[in-house]
């Protein structure tokens, strides 16, 4: 386990904030990658970095896979994908979102590639190419039996048709996606295989040349070997979570974050006492009680109590009561030795004990997904670069819908 210095005290980067944040290992990131990259046969992988990379900051974690050796990035706005751009990031970056409303200017003007799978959007994006004189790339989603996105198989003909027409636009690559590969062995997710091969090898013989593919997300890489085609696209296991727990991720994959906050408040109850909104908890017996300033607005859901733990020196101690919006207790119990401003690890490690996002997931009946995505944009981000603090920030106002 690796052990921060952050979880035995509030760092002095947040002295005049609240005690509350999450920790981000950029090292932990770059060999997550690597193993990754092995898992993935050495084959390019295209790093996916949507939703501030699952919370973990798109910016700093787009750097740090630029430098590992990411062959490219994939946002599925394409603000994220401006924000990039602005922020300096070199890749290329495939926005697997719909085009937007406006038209295609907006990502030609900022080199942002388009997943297209209409013949609609095949044309602006021709149209917008020509009136800057530019060549733009894009890559052409399979609706492959997701029934989401995607162009389906029977219209590929014309699709194809349409794109031979534009001296404008160059196809880079066909994609799509698994809509069920969380069991090894999927019956489905070997229909959908099928199903894109099939394509894959139908639009090779329309474009005349050996176009290449990418399939493998996440639990692909873990489950579904078949699914490597010709390029990757890792999510999830990038920053050392587990898609599901059916699944297997390869060796080697380290946690890139960790939630902590500090104790700001501690009172002895007596038995009996209601603690909380509704009253939702009653204490068997007499205790303690400590106060922490993270709630569900920030990424702990409501009904945490009687289904989750905190760590606190190197122990787990429960939630009780309703989590409210900007606070949570734990039941710190009798005899405890705490004071404010004790570290609480809400994910991650201390000391001996772990709390995963696995765990977490499967103690409230939610995905790694929506653990991760929930985690508020208010809570200040501590990245971290050979085991030295890099930088400090806050989400809140990253993103903007300025050219």
């Amino acid at each position: 386990m690796s052990h921060s210095p952050a979880a035995r005290r509030v760092p002095d980067a947040l002295s005049r904030r609240r005690p509350t944040w999450l920790e981000i290992d950029l090292d932990a990131l770059a060999a997550n990658f690597r193993v990754l990259s092995e898992a993935a046969g050495g084959r390019p992988l295209w790093c996916v970095v949507k939703a501030e990379a699952y919370s973990h900051g798109a910016m700093a974690c787009s750097r740090t896979l630029e430098r590992a050796g990411a062959a490219g990035l994939v946002v599925a706005l394409p603000e994220e994908g401006m924000a990039l751009r602005r922020g300096g990031i070199r890749l290329p970056i495939l926005l697997s979102g719909p085009l937007p409303a406006g038209g295609a200017d907006p990502l030609l003007e900022h080199d942002i590639t388009p997943a297209l799978s209409r013949t609609e959007d095949l044309r602006r994006l021709e149209d917008a190419a020509a009136r800057r004189g530019a060549r733009a790339s894009f890559h052409l989603e399979v609706d492959s039996g997701m029934t989401r996105m995607g162009l389906p198989p029977h219209r590929v003909d014309a699709f194809m048709q349409a794109a031979a027409g534009c001296t404008h636009c160059h196809l880079e690559a066909v994609f799509s996606h698994l809509a069920s590969v969380d069991e090894p062995g999927d019956e489905a997710a070997r229909r959908q295989l099928e199903c894109f091969s099939d394509t894959v090898r139908h639009v090779r013989k329309l474009a005349g040349r050996d176009v290449p593919s990418h399939l493998a997300s996440s639990p692909a890489l873990c489950a579904f070997p078949q699914a490597a085609c010709d390029m990757a696209r890792p999510g999830l296991l990038l920053y050392g979570v587990s898609p599901a727990p059916t699944l297997n991720p390869p060796a080697g994959l380290a946690p890139v974050l960790s939630l902590r906050a500090s104790l700001v408040l501690i009172q002895e109850v007596p038995a009996g006492v209601r603690v909380g909104y509704g009253g939702t908890w009653t204490s068997p017996a007499d205790t303690c009680l400590g106060v922490i300033s993270l709630g569900y607005a920030d990424g702990l859901w409501r009904d945490c109590a009687g289904q989750a733990e905190a760590i606190l020196d190197g122990k787990r101690v429960p939630y009780v009561g309703a989590v409210n919006m900007d606070l949570a207790q734990i039941d710190l119990g009798v005899g405890r030795r705490a004071q404010p401003g004790d570290v609480v690890t809400i994910i991650g490690c201390h000391g001996d004990e772990a709390i995963t996002l696995e765990e977490l997931a499967t103690r409230t009946g939610r995905t790694v997904y929506e653990w991760l995505t929930n985690l508020g944009g208010r809570v200040p981000r501590l990245t971290y670069r050979s085991g030295r603090l890099d930088h400090v920030w806050t989400p809140i106002g990253s993103l903007s819908m300025e050219c």
